[in-house]
């Protein structure tokens, strides 16, 4: 676990020093807002975590009135980002105020529109390289988001006393206080406790644009466990998480018998990001559904054992 907060121009001026000789191993902060309103702080903290080696990632407050609009709002996060940062997690978080925002605009924001709002900005924060999470609370997540249906982190937001094991399991972020005091930061302060480890799920390197090697061996595993697309094509094994990596890794669901190059792969990856010490054969066996399951707790998933393509997201 790693003790972070989250920064807006709202905390003013912030001691990044006295901050991190506190015990802040990881920062969020927002990027901006609505369509292209770039935090009027963001610029300053983002270069001042880099200059006191504190790791960070950023979140969009979101306005959207449509599907579309909040593709576009993923996009102006991914260009404000992307001057500091290639990888790392960019949240959306859309709340209460954003759907006051909307009623006064005419539009009624219910749980199929939310849902697929945050579906499509969190698809294209992946898409550019990054890692997407949700943010949300107890009853967004009852009323607003199927999270069943948007591939992200949670980051889950609770007040009232400690969260149960239930719901730190199933989110990589719990932000426990909204009135918290961090030395460096005047007045209250987010504070929040990190389950996943999103620098080693993250890297420098943008899958668009560069190829890696962990990539590439998913890519022709699934080609040899005879992985062709609509017209009869492999994957080009390029080692970039493209659209038709993406497509691949949809259809698959590695369970109990499963046999193959991308059990073995799989095998492979658990091996590398916890020390498993799992036998490398390509058998879905027992030992290696605890392993999988294992993952998916760390990785704020469904608890299932099904190594399916969320898992297999976490893996890369």
């Amino acid at each position: 676990m790693h003790l972070g907060i989250d920064l807006s121009y709202h905390n003013g001026t912030v001691n990044f020093s006295q901050m991190k000789k506190s015990g802040i191993e990881y920062v969020l902060l927002r990027a901006g807002y609505g369509q292209n309103n770039i935090d009027k702080a963001f610029d300053r903290y983002a270069q001042a975590c880099i200059d006191h080696g504190i790791p960070f990632g950023a979140y969009w407050f979101g306005y959207p009135l449509n599907i579309e609009m909040a593709r576009q709002e993923a996009r102006y996060a991914i260009a404000a980002v992307g001057k500091y940062r290639s990888r790392c997690p960019i949240a959306f978080d859309l709340e209460y105020d954003s759907i006051k925002y909307a009623a006064g605009k005419g539009v009624r924001i219910d749980s199929g529109l939310a849902t697929e709002m945050a579906r499509v900005f969190c698809e294209e924060i992946a898409s550019a390289g990054y890692i997407p999470v949700l943010y949300s609370n107890k009853d967004y997540l009852k009323n607003y988001f199927d999270l069943d249906r948007i591939d992200a982190y949670l980051w889950y937001a609770r007040y009232t006393g400690p969260i149960s094991e239930q719901e730190k399991k199933a989110c990589a972020i719990w932000q426990k206080s909204s009135s918290g005091k961090v030395p460096g930061v005047s007045g209250k302060v987010d504070i929040n406790e990190f389950y996943m480890d999103f620098e080693s799920v993250g890297d420098t390197i943008n899958p668009q644009q560069s190829g890696r090697p962990v990539v590439k061996a998913l890519q022709n595993a699934l080609n040899l466990d005879g992985y062709r697309d609509d017209t009869g094509k492999q994957l080009e094994e390029d080692g970039k998480v493209g659209p038709k990596t993406r497509a691949a890794v949809q259809k698959v669901v590695l369970k109990l018998g499963s046999s193959g190059v991308t059990v073995n792969w799989a095998q492979k990856r658990l091996n590398e990001l916890s020390g498993a010490g799992l036998e490398e054969d390509g058998e879905y066996g027992p030992a290696t559904e605890a392993v999988v399951k294992n993952r998916q707790r760390t990785a704020g998933l469904k608890v299932d054992g099904l190594c399916g393509p969320k898992t297999i997201n976490s893996l890369l």
